[in-house]
């Protein structure tokens, strides 16, 4: 056997134990776990209809397979994970959010078609001309357990588990208590004990009132329910189906009323049954309902008058928390870095404290410090004549408390890079500057600063956008008040985008308004992604005067 022949076998056995070692086997295992995962998932995704996260899963699984199996694709096997997390974590989160608000999802439409007709088809009707008959209420107990015990006026008795009006109705109907055994131990013709279940005096009936809402609770039975009308009595009433789906025709149909109700096609009522008689039903469904929120953003006065305000207010507390940051930190990093300057490792050990501490735990001593008739700051002021601030209570000074605060958590940050930044710029620049007959100012503004923008812009950038969607300082410290009273739509004078979008979605008081909110949110993440374009154009230019030097 010639060398060359022996060399080839060897680069063979070489070749084949690089692709069938321990990785090949690591990898199969792995794409194993994945698979069996992705076949539980497939199963569960295809009972509860969802069609689209069923597709992206196997899109994704396929792909997968494919990179870490074919020889091909061995480049892409290290960029895969994080295309897979930068895809789950946010273009998915991205491309949802505009979906929702695309529809119509908010308060009373929050269902999918088929549960909101289960929902109606399972109403119970009463007829208000049929008031029903009386019986007289017991109450009795085992340990936690609770039923009630009807009696009517020609001795008929029905006994039962209570539930509330607004829970689904129970398995077990009510039964004659006979069934399951009654001791009349004084012979009044009212049970004692029924099975396990003793009866409740009046006064321990009246302390179990303050914890359960007596007219609150309903039982089932046979002929529709009793609704409890008070402690010692309940009424009989007789229930029936109002509402009937019909598939074939995508028609409700009132029974009552003998009415049909379809659903509805403008803008308001899309998502709803609309009765002939105009009446639209409770609760709707979530529909596509097109960018109605996006016009409604940009051509609504009463929307976006509001927007507006707020997002001018929030470029300033954005811009204004960078400025004045970064400038206090940078003032500090220059005073520390000369050399005349004793015990700077004591100062800047000081000056990080801010940013040691917990955030939420500044937020809240600060909270406590600005408060007007309490807080440390204005007794302070007080010693010098100066009468109490509103710092919290009143919108320009809630304003300037935002500020204040938000410099006093960010500048350690600004005040750490820039003394980084500053160490890192070449002492013969400055040297040979000063040589050439420039002064102080001059240096800073024309060598230090411009070489400062080169470094810390790309973080400067990013504080900028984290301040601009500062949620929790805003929420804790002011909770985006004071309150703007005439506005039409729930804005406070503090709000940033991200807190205007809360209360719009959750906190307004007037329901859940979550597709409007998601529009909104859009329009943040555009607004960002325009303002940090245009800053990284801005440091690409910087990076020409670094070149320069």
């Amino acid at each position: 056997m010639t060398g060359t022949e022996r060399d080839t076998k060897r680069s063979q056995r070489s070749r084949t134990r690089s692709e069938y070692g321990r990785g090949f086997w690591a990898r199969l295992i792995f794409l194993a776990v994945l698979d069996a995962l992705t076949l539980y998932s497939v199963i569960v995704l295809v009972d509860d209809g969802a069609w689209v996260f069923l597709a992206s899963l196997l899109v994704g699984a396929l792909i997968v397979n494919w990179v870490y199996l074919s020889p091909r694709t061995r480049a892409l096997k290290w960029i895969v994970p994080g295309l897979i997390f930068m895809t789950a974590f946010m273009i998915v989160p991205i491309l949802y959010t505009v979906y929702i608000s695309l529809t119509n999802w908010q308060t009373g439409n929050v269902l999918q078609k088929a549960q909101v007709i289960e929902i109606l088809e399972s109403r119970p009707y009463v007829d208000p001309d049929d008031p029903g008959e009386l019986y007289d209420l017991y109450v009795f107990r085992d340990g936690e357990e609770i039923r009630f015990l009807l009696v009517g006026a020609e001795g008929q008795t029905l006994f039962g588990e209570p539930r509330p009006r607004s829970a689904d109705p129970l398995p077990d109907l009510a039964v004659d208590p006979a069934d399951l055994g009654v001791v009349d131990n004084d012979g009044d013709g009212i049970p004692d004990t029924i099975g396990t279940f003793t009866r409740l005096e009046r006064p321990e009936v009246f302390g179990l009132a303050s914890t359960i809402d007596f007219e609150d609770q309903v039982l089932d039975v046979e002929a529709g329910q009793v609704e409890i009308t008070g402690l010692s009595q309940g009424r009989v009433v007789q229930a029936a189906q109002r509402y009937v789906y019909d598939d074939e025709t995508g028609v409700l149909n009132d029974t009552v009323l003998g009415l049909e109700c379809r659903p509805g096609t403008d803008l308001d009522t899309k998502g709803n049954f609309v009765c002939e008689d105009g009446a639209v039903l409770d609760p709707g469904w979530v529909v596509l309902t097109g960018f109605n929120h996006y016009v409604d953003v940009l051509t609504n006065e009463n929307i976006r008058d509001p927007f507006v305000s707020v997002f001018i207010w929030n470029m300033i507390f954005a811009l204004g928390t960078i400025v004045f940051a970064f400038g206090f930190g940078l003032i500090l990093a220059m005073v520390l870095q000369h050399e005349r300057v004793r015990g700077r490792v004591f100062y800047r050990s000081i000056y990080i404290l801010p940013y040691a501490i917990p955030g939420l735990l500044s937020m809240l001593i600060w909270q406590g410090l600005l408060n007007e008739q309490f807080g440390a700051v204005n007794d302070m002021l007080a010693v010098f004549g100066i009468e109490r601030i509103p710092w919290l209570t009143s919108a320009n000074w809630a304003k300037v408390a935002l500020l204040l605060v938000n410099t006093w958590l960010t500048f350690p940050y600004m005040f750490l890079i820039a003394t980084g930044a500053l160490q890192s710029i070449p002492a013969e620049l400055i040297e040979a500057a000063r040589v050439d007959g420039a002064n102080g100012w001059q240096v800073f503004w024309k060598i230090t600063f411009p070489l400062l923008m080169v470094s810390l812009s790309p973080l400067l950038i990013g504080s900028f956008a984290f301040a601009f969607n500062n949620f929790v300082l805003v929420f804790v410290l002011t909770n985006g008040g004071p309150p703007i009273l005439d506005a039409t739509i729930p804005v406070g004078s503090t709000d940033i985008l991200i807190t205007f979008t809360y209360d719009l979605a959750l906190a307004g008081g007037v329901g859940n308004r979550f597709a409007l909110a998601a529009a909104f949110s859009i329009f943040i993440f555009l607004i960002v992604l325009v303002i940090a374009s245009i800053s990284f154009r801005f440091t690409k230019r910087l990076e020409e005067i670094y070149g320069s030097f």
